[in-house]
C-alpha cells in the first residue's frame, strides 16, 4: 500500500490520506487532511456518522453525494470506493475496498 492517497468525489479533491492501515485487507483507515473543498462536505459526513442516519428519514443533501468516490494512490491510478466514513473532529477516515 502506498504511503499517501488522495480522496476524490467526482473531480473534486476532498483531501489527502496518510497513516494508512488495515487489519483485514477489507476495511482501511487513515488520517485525512482536507482541502478547502473537502471542508464543505462536513455536513454529509456528520449526518452519515449519526447512529440514526439509517432510520429512513430524508437525506439533508443531494443523493449525488453518496456516489462517485475514488482513491488515487498514484497519479491517474483511480479506484472507486463506496462513500467513506469520516470523523471530522479526529481527522479519521475509514473505507472498504
Amino acid at each position: 500500500m502506498t504511503q499517501q492517497m488522495n480522496l476524490y468525489h467526482g473531480n473534486t479533491l476532498i483531501g489527502t490520506i496518510a497513516s494508512i492501515a488495515t487489519d483485514d485487507e477489507i476495511e482501511w483507515n487513515g488520517i485525512i487532511t482536507f482541502t478547502p473543498e473537502g471542508e464543505s462536505y462536513r455536513h454529509v459526513f456528520d449526518f452519515l456518522a449519526k447512529e440514526d442516519s439509517n432510520d429512513g428519514s430524508e437525506l439533508p443533501f443531494e443523493e449525488t453525494f453518496l456516489d462517485d468516490w475514488f482513491l488515487e494512490d498514484e497519479p491517474g491510478m483511480m479506484q472507486e470506493i463506496a462513500i467513506p466514513t469520516i470523523n471530522y473532529d479526529e481527522f479519521e477516515i475509514s473505507w472498504q475496498q
